[in-house]
């Protein structure tokens, strides 16, 4: 089968029309909410999407402490490592089809954990963000759970500044606190799948178009594809579909598909993208994809700055793509920093990327489903070219 190569002028709106042209219609009806996995999970080695230079191996063994700590059974380690070098798995910030459905079987695990270091900082104040999800180890490689937590050492710096966190480890420790309960809890049958970033108005869109089409009282599922990256900083597209995957899953409107089994397939049809989606090689993918929506789009600020009450700044435009009339049913542009709103005390402000980027992917998804919220931008629900 031939190699295909993204044009960086191609559209995306017009990609995603080449994505689903053939595709049945959405499914009705609620989607399958399966019960929290019973037995053990398998650890994957810790992705870095950071940027920087981090100490993998410590902080792979303070993620696998502090699940053992809240109580989660995990097989890790060697096991895992030998299951991977078998199945020639480089890559562990995913996990496709096969090989879930492999883990199953070879470890004798019920799920897949996937650890993303997204924000890394040793420095004054320290910086760590850190998100988890659980893929199912079975055929169907379904995104059962999912959460992130992020903190600055100056979020909270209180009476006297006694607030203020000044050590990594004692930042890191906190973060993974959050996430290992949040897991537990899940186990447990006592919390959510994923948890909801509060949708301030201060973060909602600037720009917004829903199509009536759109029916906001039933379910999706959506394949997020990795987002066309405009900024210097490397992974900022995989960082915001990561955050649309979550508040999607969150939303209890939408479940979002594994991204490594997305990625696992455009690597198996060698659909490569270089600044945007192939017409030709989307189609190979269709039948492979099975969801009712596509979402995709651009980031085009994602500043993240280290000083000292410095504020992340971040734009980005996402847009959906319906399958049975091959039209795009939203399109939303967000821009924002953290300070937005802040007057007094630094009330409110919010220090790191991924608080940000939370809130406003939240904001954006509150506004799509929210009929009291929509605002069309003064064009009609027309196909995509």
């Amino acid at each position: 089968m031939r190699s295909v190569t993204f044009s960086t002028n191609c559209s995306i709106r017009a990609a995603l029309a080449a994505l689903v042209v053939g595709c049945a219609g959405p499914r009705a009806g609620v989607l399958r909410e399966p019960p929290p996995p019973k037995g053990s999970l398998a650890l994957l080695p810790l992705v870095n999407l950071s940027g920087v230079s981090i100490p993998s191996q410590e902080i792979q063994s303070s993620v696998e402490a502090a699940l053992r700590g809240r109580g989660v059974a995990l097989v890790s380690g060697e096991p895992v490592d030998a299951f991977l070098a078998r199945h020639r798995m480089r890559y562990t910030g995913g996990i496709g089809r096969d090989d879930a459905s492999a883990a199953g079987r070879e470890l004798g695990v019920t799920g897949v954990l996937i650890t993303t270091i997204e924000t890394y900082g040793a420095g004054s104040p320290p910086r760590a963000g850190i998100a988890m999800r659980l893929v199912s180890a079975d055929g169907l490689a379904e995104v059962r759970w999912i959460e992130e937590a992020a903190r600055t050492g100056d979020d909270s710096p209180g009476a006297f500044d006694l607030g203020i966190v000044r050590d990594y480890p004692t930042l890191q420790a906190d973060v993974l606190l959050n996430i290992s309960s949040s897991l537990a809890l899940y186990l447990d049958g006592k919390g959510p799948r994923a948890t909801a970033c509060p949708a301030e108005g201060r973060f909602a869109p600037k720009e917004l178009f829903v199509s009536p089409q759109l029916d906001a009282g039933r379910t999706y599922s959506v394949a997020v594809l990795p987002f066309v990256n405009e900024t210097p900083r490397r992974n900022a597209g995989d960082l915001m579909a990561l955050q649309f995957v979550r508040q999607l899953e969150a939303s209890g409107r939408f479940h979002a598909l594994e991204p490594g089994a997305l990625r696992d397939e455009l690597l198996r049809f060698r659909i490569v993208m270089e600044g945007g989606v192939s017409l030709d090689g989307a189609r190979m993918i269709l039948d492979l994809v099975q969801a009712d929506l596509v979402l995709a789009g651009y980031v085009r600020e994602y500043e993240d700055p280290a000083g000292p009450g410095a504020a992340p700044r971040l734009q980005f435009t996402a847009l959906l793509l319906e399958r049975k009339n091959n039209e795009v049913v939203w399109e939303s542009t967000s821009y924002s920093q953290g300070d937005d709103g802040v007057f007094f005390f630094d009330a409110g402000f919010i220090r790191t990327m991924s608080g940000l980027a939370c809130r406003m992917v939240r904001g954006a998804i509150v506004a799509m489903l929210e009929p009291s919220l929509r605002k069309t931008l003064g064009r009609s629900a027309k196909p995509a070219p």
